[in-house]
């Protein structure tokens, strides 16, 4: 990796979001739990799907707003936006636990996009690739620490630890961002903001994604089949760990921590999906996929759950990048820009679908049923594949 010509500022963001994410990845497996001692399965399925739900309106508008404001205002005021949901995590009425939720999904829309588009429009075309796993390094580091250590909070300090602990290392965030990247704008956020209520902003995007659905239904659909998968873990495993190691928070934190791991060796999926191409490869994680989603749904001890999710997780996980070089390989140069809004917006209504299924089938069948649903849906990824190997 070429890490002298990556630009300073993916680096401080890096270090910025490592801050900002340990503190919620503390607790953030474990919050289905907290909420279900105040509302119902099908309610923690209902909110836990909230911040991808916000994400999907936020998207398209946010994006306009980074291309007038500039990346370093809306990065700031997702930063900034983090520091309210533990807050309201602390009043346990199921309004301020659901408004936590909004304020997730706010707070990862703005940072996330403004982010990406500081990082990357600083890079040069030939290190984007390295720019992108630099900044997506310290999210990754908490990703997996950040459980461990929140199991080990909670099993001896109560969840209110982590909030307190989250809500702190936010404004930590806040203040090396102040310090070591700043705020600078174009246009300022009211322009922004008026200018993206105007429907013009969106017609000629729509009018490239209806020119350009033939080539692009495919991978859309997988890409949505694939994050209903991804976020039904949010629920689902954590009342699956909680039916078989119950109260055993240091257990499940291990396990939330090791089933992370795989984000590190995506780029090695992704050179199986450059030699094999990208519908063979998700055809084969998906087939994969499949018979261990439904071990899954027969386990009964932690360490049985912990190992196999680790191995859900490693195909789930090897399906991203060839997903997405099946999306660019789909979109004209030119539209490139303009087409990554829509994969979004795909993305995050799989992710608004994925804990919602989850939690409703829960509710009506039990924890085990839900990953028979999720192994039906794998099905569904096969099958798309294998329709997109017959169209090439």
């Amino acid at each position: 990796m070429r890490i002298d010509r990556v630009p300073d500022v993916a680096k401080y963001l890096s270090a910025v979001f490592l801050v900002a994410w340990f503190g919620r990845n503390t607790v953030w497996n474990f919050l289905p739990l907290y909420l279900e001692r105040h509302m119902s399965i099908f309610l923690v399925g209902l909110a836990t799907s909230l911040p991808p739900a916000v994400t999907v309106l936020m998207d398209l508008p946010v994006g306009s707003i980074v291309q007038r404001s500039g990346g370093r205002i809306v990065t700031f005021v997702g930063i900034s936006l983090i520091f309210a949901s533990p807050v309201l995590y602390l009043f346990t009425a199921p309004v301020m636990l659901i408004l936590g939720k909004a304020f997730e999904g706010l707070s990862k829309v703005f940072m996330w996009n403004g982010g990406w588009s500081l990082s990357l429009g600083s890079s040069d075309q030939e290190v984007e690739s390295e720019t992108a796993s630099v900044l997506l390094l310290g999210p990754n580091i908490a990703y997996i620490l950040a459980p461990v250590i929140g199991g080990l909070l909670i099993a001896s300090r109560g969840f209110e630890i982590t909030f307190v602990f989250w809500a702190l290392s936010s404004l930590v965030a806040i203040l090396l961002y102040l310090r070591y990247i700043g705020i600078e704008t174009g246009e300022s956020l009211h322009e922004s903001v008026s200018g993206v209520l105007s429907r013009d902003t969106y017609a000629g995007e729509l009018d490239d994604l209806r020119m350009n659905w033939n080539d692009l239904k495919l991978p859309l659909v997988l890409v949505l089949l694939y994050y209903v998968i991804f976020s039904f873990y949010w629920v689902a495993v954590p009342l699956l760990l909680e039916s078989v190691a119950s109260g055993r928070y240091v257990v499940m934190g291990a396990v939330f921590g090791l089933a992370a791991l795989p984000k590190l060796f995506q780029y090695l999926f992704g050179d199986l999906a450059d030699r094999f191409g990208e519908y063979r490869t998700v055809l084969a994680l998906g087939l994969c996929l499949i018979p261990v989603l439904f071990l899954m749904s027969t386990l009964s001890g932690p360490l049985a759950v912990g190992a196999v999710f680790l191995l859900a997780r490693v195909f789930s996980a090897g399906m991203s990048p060839a997903l997405h070089g099946m999306f660019n390989s789909a979109v004209p140069d030119r539209q490139e820009g303009e087409m990554v809004g829509f994969l979004e917006l795909f993305k995050h209504l799989g992710q608004a679908i994925g804990p919602a299924l989850a939690g409703a089938v829960a509710a009506a069948y039990g924890v085990s049923a839900s990953f028979i649903a999720a192994a039906l849906i794998s099905t569904g990824i096969v099958f798309v594949s294998a329709l997109g190997l017959r169209t090439q």
